[in-house]
């Protein structure tokens, strides 16, 4: 599902830009404790989090947020597992939905209010759900039909039955019709697997689809104006393609202009280095779509 994308208040812009010239004091360091880096957690267990303060810094509040991995906040429909600790030591349950399974990552993020000014900071770690229950089958929706276009891109939507009757969706198999005509594409998981009978009939058989080149990768400093750049991206037929940033790891930030060449945002103030990944997608007007390129931006102290 994609957001709908406005112009941003000015406010909004210079909201971010304040907030970033606040800096840590000395020897910060703000980590989260719990979970572990590729921990194993259960699916629809209530999950302890919690983080590490160094004595003195002044955090009211740590908000800590599920994402799956990888994946950008739109798109999802539900709304994504947040949990609050506003007083000491700031730890907190955060329920993993039941349905959740693979790749997820967590982010904490602490307000700090000191007297001259308030920042956050943030931190994140990425772990595995698995389910408590055995996989007895693999569903799919099928046939899949690619109409528009060769290069048309869609998600195949494969679906876990498992024994505990909660059925989970692995969201990660991307197909791409590459010419006319039929196929079949298997699925397997777990020992189990299932067949996906792929039709393409598209209205622009001729068309190629478009290439998605993120940029290299950056190494910046915190409140640095950071511009991602998609110009070795491209459209075979030389047209003018349509580019959609998304943000798939790290702090939430502001992206500004996301769907243009060249967006840009402000590094967030970190005490260590931190990773910022984005994600671009590249689209054509007859509705062909590149396969996703990322890029990551770390940020340094």
């Amino acid at each position: 599902m994609r957001r709908s994308v406005g112009l941003l208040p000015a406010g909004a812009v210079l909201a971010s830009v304040v907030a970033l010239v606040m800096t840590p004091s000395e020897g910060v360091a703000f980590q989260l404790a719990e979970p572990k880096n590729g921990a194993v957690v259960k699916a629809g267990e209530a999950m302890k989090v919690k983080v590490a303060i160094p004595p003195g810094l002044p955090v009211v509040k740590v908000t800590y947020t599920l994402y799956e991995e990888d994946r950008a906040p739109e798109d999802r429909v539900e709304a994504l597992p947040t949990a609050v600790a506003q007083a000491a030591p700031f730890e907190a349950e955060v329920r993993v939905p039941p349905e959740t399974v693979g790749g997820v990552r967590l982010v904490a993020i602490a307000q700090v209010a000191e007297r001259r000014g308030q920042y956050v900071l943030f931190d994140e770690t990425s772990f595995r759900v698995e389910p408590g229950a055995a996989l007895t089958a693999l569903r799919a929706d099928t046939p899949v039909r690619f109409t528009k276009s060769v290069g048309e891109v869609q998600i195949l939507s494969v679906r876990g039955v498992f024994s505990d009757k909660v059925v989970r969706v692995n969201v990660d198999g991307r197909a791409q019709a590459l010419g006319v005509g039929t196929a079949e594409i298997m699925a397997r998981n777990r020992g189990k697997e299932v067949r996906i009978r792929v039709v393409v009939e598209p209205l622009e058989a001729e068309n190629r689809p478009p290439v998605a080149h993120a940029g290299s990768d950056q190494t910046v400093k915190q409140g640095a104006r950071v511009r991602l750049d998609a110009g070795l991206s491209g459209d075979p037929e030389g047209k003018n393609p349509f580019y959609y940033w998304s943000q798939v790891r790290g702090m939430p930030i502001v992206l500004v202009e996301p769907l243009s060449l060249r967006p840009y945002f402000f590094a967030p103030v970190v005490t260590e280095p931190r990773l910022l990944r984005f994600r671009l997608i590249v689209k054509d007007e007859e509705g062909a779509e590149s396969f996703p390129a990322y890029v990551n931006v770390t940020v340094v102290p």
